[in-house]
C-alpha cells in the first residue's frame, strides 16, 4: 500500500510542477507551430532533391526535436524558457540526435530487409518496433538530463525501463489515451470554422498538450533516474 502512496506522490509532484510550468511558460505552446512552419518550408525546398532531399528533411526534423527538447529542459530545470533558447536549441542536441537516429537506421534497416521474405515477417518487425519504443522510450529525457551519449543512452534507457518500468509506463498511456481524446474533442468543435483558424487552434491545443506531457514525463523522469524505491520510500517520509 505504501508503494502506492509513493508512486501518487511523485505523479501529483510532477503534475503540480508541469502545470506551474506550462502556467508560466504557456508561450512555448506556440513553437510547435513553428516547427510545422519550418518543416513545411524546408518540404518545398527538399522534394526537388531526392536522396538528398530526404536526408535535408531528416536533418530539419532532428533540428526541430533538439529545439523542443532544449526548451523543456531549460524550463524544467531553470523554470522558463524564451526565444534565444527556441533559436539556440535547434543545434544543442542535434548531432546527439542524428547519432541515435543512425545507430537504429543500421538494424532496423537490416532487420526490415532481412524479415521481407518471411512468413508474418510484417508483424515481426512491427512487434520488433514496439519493442524499441518501450526500451528506449526515456530517450529524450535522457539526452537532456544526462551525461550519457551514443550507444551510452540505449543502454540507459534499457536499464531505466528495467527499474522504474511500472511508474514510468501508467501516466505516459493515460496521458496518451487523454490527449487522443482531447484532439478529436477539439477537432469535433472547431468543425464549421475557417479552415486557417481552425488550424491555427488545432496546434496551438497540441502544443500545449505536448508541452505539458513532455514536462510532465521531464519532472518524473527527475524524480526517478538515479533513484531506487528505497530512497524515494524515504524522500516520502521526510516530505513533511
Amino acid at each position: 500500500m505504501q508503494i502506492l502512496q509513493i508512486t501518487l506522490w511523485l505523479y501529483g509532484t510532477a503534475l503540480k510542477k508541469s502545470l506551474e510550468c506550462v502556467r508560466k511558460n504557456w508561450v512555448v505552446s506556440f513553437a510547435p507551430v513553428a516547427y510545422g512552419i519550418v518543416m513545411s518550408a524546408v518540404g518545398m525546398i527538399a522534394w526537388r532533391l531526392g536522396f538528398l532531399g530526404g536526408f535535408l528533411i531528416g536533418l530539419a526534423a532532428q533540428a526541430c526535436i533538439s529545439s523542443g527538447l532544449h526548451l523543456i529542459g531549460n524550463m524544467i530545470q531553470q523554470g522558463k524558457a524564451d526565444f534565444d533558447d527556441f533559436i539556440k536549441g535547434f543545434t544543442v542536441y542535434l548531432w546527439e540526435l542524428l547519432g541515435i537516429a543512425f545507430i537504429l537506421w543500421i538494424p532496423m534497416r537490416l532487420a526490415a530487409m532481412a524479415l521481407a521474405g518471411v512468413p508474418n515477417g510484417g508483424l515481426i518487425y512491427l512487434m520488433l518496433q514496439i519493442a524499441v519504443y518501450v526500451f528506449l522510450n526515456p530517450v529524450p529525457e535522457l539526452v537532456y538530463q544526462s551525461r550519457t551519449s551514443g550507444l551510452g543512452l540505449l543502454s540507459a534507457s534499457y536499464k531505466f525501463i528495467g527499474e522504474n518500468w511500472i511508474e514510468w509506463f501508467i501516466p505516459n498511456v493515460i496521458l496518451l489515451i487523454g490527449g487522443y481524446f482531447l484532439w478529436n474533442l477539439v477537432s469535433a468543435l472547431l468543425l464549421g470554422m475557417p479552415g486557417i483558424l481552425a488550424t491555427f487552434i488545432e496546434l496551438f491545443v497540441l502544443g500545449l498538450a505536448l508541452t505539458y506531457i513532455m514536462l510532465f514525463r521531464g519532472f518524473l523522469f527527475a524524480e526517478l533516474y538515479g533513484s531506487t524505491r528505497r530512497s524515494r520510500e524515504y524522500r516520502f517520509r521526510a516530505r513533511g
